[in-house]
């Protein structure tokens, strides 16, 4: 994927307060909200590749 290419995702607050609380929240490892959701939609996507997911 370009690095430059990127869309606009719609969430609802409550999801985001609650990631907003983990990033604020150093020792997670985690910089930004952008952050935390690429690598959480990541480990998704790898779970459900492996019939893990749902």
């Amino acid at each position: 994927m370009n690095q430059n290419e990127y869309t606009t995702i719609r969430l609802p607050k409550e999801l985001v307060d609650e990631i907003d609380d983990i990033v604020k929240d150093r020792s997670k490892g985690y910089t930004s909200r952008a952050e935390f959701v690429k690598e959480a939609i990541r480990i998704w996507l790898m779970k459900i590749k492996q019939g893990r997911g749902r």
